[in-house]
């Protein structure tokens, strides 16, 4: 067997720099994303020139997307983010929408045609799921209210690129009239869409099991990436993304306890590895020439991707009711430009729609925006968390001061009563045993669909944020005989451990985490007891 093969060397000093960047942005304090990137840049055509057989590469690399997507799927409760429902999906529309009115306004500025400026504005509404997510998933908050906010939007954007793509073939001339091209597209993705979620709903879990029966391991892990890999070319084949199709088999799949963590802890050694080469393939994109002269323009695109996009994320979140602090960590974890904003100007090049400066321009602009998100995520994180904790004036803005209000109502007439802070799975199952106790409770929350759902026939859910001192004087923590900290998100349990060991030393409080480093942390805060799944 021959092993000096061009590909073979490239996928070598790939792993080599992606190693090499892990690891100097791990020493940097800086997330590894930036290190595969920078690596990329370095060994790829613009710069050292190692890697030759770019094409194949990035094929090899479109594995990691789909694992990525399959495990991140599998994390992510599919009844959870379906309690989010008209929500996510107004937000979205809303944000492609007024993002192409301002592409197509930046392009015109720029003096470009009216279809070169739609497909501008088509690029720029497109958000990385792949960065995103693992954004997410690298900071253990794809459970928390903003993670599967951000989820349900990149959903809808990938379903977005659909119709963007049929729009794309009417303007260039190629296929039928714009509205056969739409309606065709449209049939054709439900009956794929409807094709995985039945497949993975009802064949993929019995499947697993019958194969797990057998005992053996290596069996069930290439059942595992067979099923992933083919709800990938299902929905490619249907026209929506590959990466799609596995985010939707995972997120199905993730309905089955058992097949679901089994598959998880199976996947995850292979989908790290093909993660790093996806960004080291995505760094080897950066063209350092066109940066430097079309500067301007890719600037201009950077800052619309970043300030557009927090802004109406950040906008429309808070006129559906999320609170402040959620409405902000949803708009950071989207401000990039995404891979398949490359295959929208890809295309409306090859077919004469935009001229051949829009592509290496989005491309730029996209890797730029994609290597910063993390820092961006981070810093916005503690920044707000900062804010929320020394400042009493954004403690109660980020918290809502409106549901801390209405809350106060009710709560000094309690004594000796149960709080519980986050009404999601692990929330509502608490709440109910509570019930069956005959324990007096309150529940907190900051999801306005939970709110509005359950508060008609729950009077003991109030809404706001469980960190906010005035949220938890109105659940009365300070007459409470326990506090139950079932919030998805480590930094968010930390603070409202903390305030509500100030606000009543005597309390017994017991907190969930969702990793084993997370325990030490919530115990020495004020935690008399911390329970972690443990696969």
């Amino acid at each position: 067997m021959e092993l000096g093969t061009e590909l073979f060397d490239d996928i070598v000093v790939i792993l080599v720099a992606a190693g090499a960047g892990g690891l100097g942005a791990r020493l940097l304090r800086l997330p590894p994303i930036i290190g595969y990137l920078v690596a990329g840049a370095i060994v790829g055509p613009q710069a050292l020139a190692l890697v030759t057989e770019l094409e194949d590469v990035q094929t090899l690399a479109e594995f990691g997307v789909i694992l990525l997507l399959f495990a991140v799927g599998v994390e992510i409760s599919l009844s959870d983010l379906r309690r989010l429902g008209w929500r996510v999906l107004v937000a979205s529309v809303g944000q492609i929408t007024l993002t192409i009115g301002v592409g197509y306004g930046i392009g015109t500025a720029l003096g470009w045609d009216a279809r070169a400026s739609l497909v501008a504005g088509m690029a720029l509404s497109l958000s990385s799921t792949m960065v995103a997510l693992k954004t997410l998933n690298d900071r253990g908050e794809l459970g928390t209210l903003h993670g599967r906010m951000a989820a349900g939007m990149l959903l809808v954007q990938d379903l977005a690129f659909v119709p963007m793509m049929a729009v794309i073939a009417a303007l260039g001339g190629e296929g039928d009239s714009l509205a056969a091209e739409l309606a065709i597209s449209a049939a054709k993705a439900a009956v794929i869409l409807a094709g995985v979620w039945f497949i993975g709903s009802l064949g993929l879990p019995w499947l697993l099991k019958r194969v797990a029966l057998v005992g053996a391991r290596e069996s069930f892990v290439v059942t595992v990436m067979a099923a992933a890999l083919g709800a990938a070319a299902l929905t490619s084949w249907g026209g929506l993304s590959a990466p799609l199709g596995a985010f939707i088999a995972g997120l199905v799949l993730s309905e089955s306890d058992w097949a679901g963590r089994r598959a998880l802890s199976e996947v995850i050694p292979v989908r790290d590895v093909f993660a790093a080469l996806f960004f080291v393939s995505l760094g080897m994109l950066t063209d350092v020439g066109f940066l430097a002269s079309h500067l301007g323009e890719v600037a201009l695109f950077i800052g619309a991707s970043i300030v557009v996009k927090f802004f109406l994320i950040h906008t429309l979140t808070r006129a559906l009711g999320y609170l402040p602090d959620t409405a902000a960590r949803t708009g950071f974890l989207m401000i990039q430009i995404g891979e398949f904003s490359f295959i929208v100007a890809g295309t409306a090049v090859a077919l004469g729609v935009a001229g051949e400066d829009l592509l290496p321009l989005i491309i730029t602009a996209a890797v730029v925006t994609m290597g910063i998100t993390p820092g961006f995520v981070a810093v916005a994180s503690k920044t707000l968390t900062s804010l929320r904790t020394r400042s009493t004036f954004f403690e109660r803005h980020l918290a809502g001061a409106e549901g801390a209000e209405s809350a106060l109502q009710r709560g000094p007439a309690l004594q000796g009563h149960v709080v519980v802070a986050g009404y999601g799975r692990v929330g509502a199952f608490i709440v109910q045993e509570i019930r069956e106790l005959g324990l007096p409770y309150v529940a907190i929350e900051s999801d306005p669909a939970i709110i509005s759902r359950e508060t008609a026939e729950n009077d003991s859910l109030i809404y706001g944020d469980a960190t906010n001192d005035a949220v938890l004087t109105a659940a009365g923590v300070q007459h409470a005989q326990l506090f139950v900290a079932a919030l998805p998100e480590h930094v968010s349990a930390l603070v409202a451990v903390q305030h509500v060991r100030r606000l009543n030393p005597e309390i017994r409080i017991v907190s969930r985490a969702g990793r084993q480093e997370e325990v030490r942390a919530l115990e020495e805060t004020g935690a008399d007891a911390v329970v972690w799944p443990e696969l």
